[in-house]
C-alpha cells in the first residue's frame, strides 16, 4: 500500500472536522520545534535539548504536518487546485528574486 492509499484510509476514517483540530494541534508542535530550533542554535532562551534531539524532532513535526496537510487536501478534494496554486506561488517568488 502506497502512501496516497494510507492518507485516504486515514483521512476517511477519521473525517474533516477531527483531521482539521488534529492538523492545527500539529502545527503548533511545528512552530514549537521551529522555536527550538532558533533557541538551539544560541537565539532566545537557552535550551536543555542538543542540536540532534531538537533536530530529529524538527523532522518529525514536518512530518506529522505534512501528512495533515495531505489529508486535509484529499477531503476537501482540491489536490489539482493546491499544485497549480503551489506552481503560481513558486513562479511569482522567483520573479521577486530575479528583481531583487
Amino acid at each position: 500500500m502506497d502512501e496516497a492509499e494510507k492518507i485516504k484510509i486515514i483521512a476517511e476514517h477519521y473525517g474533516y472536522d477531527s483531521q482539521s483540530r488534529q492538523c492545527i494541534e500539529e502545527m503548533a508542535e511545528l512552530t514549537q520545534a521551529i522555536n527550538k530550533w532558533w533557541r538551539v542554535c544560541g537565539n532566545g532562551q537557552r535550551t536543555e535539548k542538543s542540536i540532534a534531539e531538537c533536530r530529529d524532532n524538527l523532522v518529525e513535526e514536518i512530518a506529522d504536518v505534512q501528512i495533515m496537510l495531505w489529508q486535509i487536501e484529499y477531503l476537501l478534494l482540491s489536490t489539482p487546485e493546491v499544485n497549480q496554486m503551489i506552481t503560481q506561488k513558486l513562479n511569482r517568488q522567483l520573479e521577486r528574486i530575479k528583481r531583487e
